[in-house]
């Protein structure tokens, strides 16, 4: 390996970042410099582990090191918050910089993605977003032009993030139709980079088997309402659910959004509904998954992948919206999944996978995500790019 080669990574304080520095060194050792910005307010580090190459810093010193990087070095923008966008606009232009995509920047945008699009309709009825007024669109569009009388007017936020976005080199995703749906949404293509934040590994223990019986019916991973949990609750209340108790795991998201499923959730299924509403262990949390199914992840976009892995290969017949990419990832590699749009019936949601089925699922994940086959994908790509 050439020995000019580093690779910076900037991230915040975030639980994926450790799986990031393990995968990397062990990929690449002793190349990588990992500069995270904490997110507590006393600055110490809630998720991320420290280690000599794991550097806590502030924005102010980000934005010096980016003047000071050489032209053989890789950056590698873990998310794109808007306290990245200073350091990547005073990056050299020969300096290559990955954005690794993690969904926010452009879901939670409501320049790109309108709320009635991430939203189911009961949802959307109780917590309608505020999308731009046409007053906000118009004025956003005719910004530029005005800035020709007018040279000194500010960037707004959006002309900002668009730069940063032609700044960066390459989009990461874990898989090609995210990626795609990314592109499409921001309006700029830019090479494909493939990258997965947690091999198969690191999300189940791959040497269990297959735990029977199936008792329990999950609904969304979270307390968010993308995971449109009303709309849910609403198509399955009638359903001949006797012999199963309902999951739905609320430890964190949208106090006010936690309310209302919990309320809902409390009335529609009375002692049959099971919140889960404090944090747990991994070990103990996949307990409780091995006992699933039935899974229904009503979300539109890309969310709660780690979540839906586990559940197929603990053996859950998992139901995800046709709206969402990774349904159509895993579609594409062959994976029994179902639509929930077409496909949750009463006698679907009370009919599980078969043992075939669910080892089938198991092989073609594990071919797609095992550590050996991710850490090669990666290898390659970043060798290439330093050729």
């Amino acid at each position: 390996m050439p020995n000019e080669l580093r690779i910076i990574h900037v991230c915040e304080d975030e639980k994926f970042i450790n799986s990031a520095i393990e995968q990397f060194e062990y990929c690449f050792p002793g190349i990588n410099s990992f500069y995270v910005l904490p997110i507590s307010k006393d600055g110490k580090f809630i998720h991320v582990k420290s280690k000599s190459f794991v550097v806590k810093i502030s924005n102010e010193e980000l934005l010096t090191i980016s003047l000071n990087l050489k032209t053989k070095y890789i950056v590698i923008l873990h998310s794109l918050t808007p306290r990245f966008f200073d350091f990547v606009l005073h990056l050299p232009k020969s300096i290559i910089v990955i954005w690794f995509c993690f969904g926010f920047e452009v879901y939670s945008d409501q320049n790109y993605f309108k709320s009635k699009n991430l939203l189911d309709r009961i949802t959307f009825q109780k917590f309608p977003g505020k999308d731009p007024s046409i007053k906000q669109k118009l004025k956003e569009q005719i910004r530029p032009f005005y800035r020709l009388i007018k040279p000194s007017l500010p960037f707004s936020y959006k002309e900002i993030k668009h730069k940063v976005f032609k700044r960066v080199n390459f989009f990461c995703c874990p898989f090609l139709e995210e990626y795609q749906s990314i592109c499409k949404l921001i309006g700029i293509t830019k090479p494909f980079f493939n990258f997965w934040y947690y091999p198969i590994e690191l999300i189940a223990d791959i040497d269990r088997s297959i735990k029977f019986p199936k008792t329990n019916l999950m609904v969304g991973n979270s307390g968010f309402k993308s995971l449109n949990h009303l709309d849910v609750f609403y198509k399955i209340n009638n359903y001949p659910l006797a012999n199963m108790d309902i999951i739905v795991p609320l430890n964190y998201g949208e106090p006010k959004y936690i309310q209302e499923v919990l309320l809902v959730g409390e009335n529609d299924f009375s002692d049959k509904f099971k919140p889960l509403l404090d944090f747990m262990t991994l070990k103990d949390y996949n307990k409780i998954l091995e006992s699933v199914g039935v899974a229904i992840l009503n979300n539109r976009r890309q969310q709660a992948v780690g979540n839906s892995i586990a559940l197929l290969w603990f053996g859950a017949k998992l139901f995800l919206s046709n709206k969402n990419p990774f349904y159509s990832y895993l579609k594409r590699i062959g994976i029994y999944v179902f639509c929930y749009e077409t496909e949750l019936t009463a006698k679907n949601c009370t009919e599980f996978l078969s043992l075939d089925e669910i080892e089938h699922n198991r092989k073609t994940l594990f071919k797609e995500l095992n550590k050996v086959h991710l850490s090669n994908l990666l290898k390659e790509q970043i060798l290439k790019l330093n050729a």
